[in-house]
């Protein structure tokens, strides 16, 4: 099987718990996509803001479909996307990451190339936002394993 030959529904699950305008973030950054998702399932776990808005406000851009969980914690709200989830690869993200453009294209790459995979994951890096010593460190941290293991996999 060549990669063009199938392709795989892709369920995004996104919970979420008043934090409408990364919501927002997050999910403009599903409408650039290069590898469009299928579904997206935003799990609403009690919010008290405009989150619902923001979900209206994508669902002429996305297929997204709204869930609100009033049980609380992030185990109860991420089962409850799994059990409404109709894709063959579910994916994760959460309401405060900006997904790169080719992230789903990635994701899905492994899974067509071999059907005995069953999982994959990549690097998750911070992004500037108020520019903190935390997240300076963090940033230069990724940067320099990024940089090591790219001259470990050019040196062997």
């Amino acid at each position: 099987m060549t990669i063009d030959q199938k392709k795989l529904k892709i369920s995004v699950i996104i919970v979420t718990f008043n934090r409408a305008t990364m919501l927002e973030d997050a999910l403009s950054s599903l409408v650039q996509q290069v590898r469009f998702p299928d579904e997206v399932v935003v799990v609403d776990n009690g919010s008290s803001d405009h989150t619902r808005e923001v979900i209206k406000h994508f669902e002429e851009e996305l297929p997204i479909k709204y869930i609100f969980e009033n049980k609380k914690g992030i185990p109860v709200a991420r089962n409850t996307g799994i059990l409404n989830a109709t894709g063959d690869i579910v994916v994760f993200t959460d309401d405060d990451c900006v997904a790169d453009k080719k992230w789903l294209h990635h994701l899905e790459l492994p899974f067509l190339r071999d059907p005995a995979i069953g999982m994959v994951g990549g690097e998750i890096l911070a992004c500037r936002v108020k520019g903190t010593l935390v997240e300076d460190y963090c940033i230069a941290d990724a940067v320099m394993r990024v940089g090591s293991s790219s001259k470990e996999n050019h040196s062997q």
